[in-house]
């Protein structure tokens, strides 16, 4: 995105000379060779200098001032912060997780039939690799009662039974 504050010179920003097109202001790299220069020269080559000196660190997060004036995002899933790309990213990265999760949840489902709470299914995916929240857990369970795989055995609580092998 192009700096309002900037113009078009058909040069590099970062000083090198390198004749660049029309609507951008770095050759390729060199916003990022121009921005460790800047911390280099202004913050002593630290990110941190600089996030403190312009009133961020642990108790004032800047992704969190990213979200409320910056147009990051918060994923829907998670507490992730990230630029509207970056959330698309994450996500594709979740859903390919979670399918794979589901699956091997649904195949040890199967495979030992029986009762299952939801602290079983998270060991069963801790075993796996896996670290899955109790919650999630619970939502699988209901998606597979709704394919028909688990029945509901408590109204009050997430306990199934594994109804179709």
């Amino acid at each position: 995105m192009t700096n309002a504050n900037a113009s078009h010179t058909g040069r590099c920003y970062c000083g090198c000379g390198t004749e660049i097109g029309f609507g951008r202001l770095f050759a390729a790299g060199h916003d990022k060779i121009a921005e460790a220069a800047y911390l280099a020269v202004h913050h002593s080559g630290s990110v941190a200098e600089l996030l403190v000196s312009q009133g961020y660190g642990p108790d004032n997060p800047v992704v969190d001032a990213a979200v409320q004036k910056g147009g990051w995002l918060v994923c829907d899933h998670c507490d992730y912060k990230g630029a509207p790309a970056s959330i698309r990213n994450h996500m594709a990265k979740v859903q390919k997780a979670e399918n794979s999760q589901r699956e091997a949840l649904e195949k040890t489902l199967r495979a030992l039939g029986g009762t299952w709470d939801p602290s079983r299914g998270v060991q069963t995916l801790r075993d796996a690799g896996y670290h899955p929240s109790e919650k999630y857990i619970r939502e699988v369970y209901r998606r597979l009662a709704d394919s028909g795989l688990l029945e509901k055995v408590d109204e009050n609580r997430a306990i199934y039974f594994v109804i179709e092998q």
